[in-house]
């Protein structure tokens, strides 16, 4: 496979479309329920270009994950400030609210990858590196709580794996066009997780 530093102008352009097009289709049907032909017809490209870029379709939903991870996970948790008191809602609302538009902005990979984790240790890999990012920040906040004189009876490990998963199951079915009925919009739907995370940290 080429290195996608070194392709052209229009060979960047053709791996795009092929990327985006499985973002969106991964969200509207699935990994299973999208076939290679789908997406090289979505993108407007030949079945032969796809191949000039990935193997296969899981493949691409490797280097997708990867680049989810490593180019917009990682980074946005590099300069996170913890909360500075019991009062501090922006703390939990800027960064639920950060959490929220990177999932939903990329619910096509984040379900196709939990759909192939079950069975395939690779993805396993990638899903459990996006969740222990998450249960890290969790973990840190927890212990910022202790040290406030609040929540000494919490594990932080385990109460950021309980609060992170959590998180991610409650997104993957409200984000990924759920069928629930529950009416919650994203503004809603932050203001919730955010009023979890803290109540469990500091009690009110």
């Amino acid at each position: 496979m080429p290195d996608p530093g070194n392709l052209s102008a229009k060979g960047r352009q053709t791996r795009e479309a092929i990327a985006q097009a499985a973002r969106t289709l991964f969200a509207e049907r699935g990994f299973h329920g999208t076939t290679l032909s789908d997406i090289t017809s979505a993108a407007g490209r030949s079945p032969a270009a796809f191949y000039r870029y990935y193997t296969d379709k899981e493949d691409l939903l490797a280097a997708l994950a990867e680049s989810f991870l490593h180019d917009v996970v990682t980074p946005s948790g590099l300069r996170l400030a913890l909360p500075t008191s019991a009062d501090d809602d922006a703390f939990f609302t800027t960064v639920v609210s950060g959490y929220w538009t990177m999932f939903t902005q990329n619910i096509g990979i984040m379900i196709a990858v939990a759909q192939l984790a079950a069975t395939q240790s690779r993805f396993a890999e990638v899903q459990n590196e996006f969740r222990r990012f998450g249960m890290d920040i969790i973990a840190a906040s927890v212990r910022r709580a202790q040290e406030q004189g609040y929540g000494a009876e919490l594990n932080p490990e385990w109460t950021a794996a309980a609060i992170a998963l959590l998180f991610e199951n409650f997104t993957t079915v409200v984000a990924g066009n759920s069928e629930l009925g529950l009416g919650i919009d994203d503004e809603n739907a932050i203001a919730t997780l955010s009023r979890i995370w803290k109540k469990t940290l500091y009690g009110y």
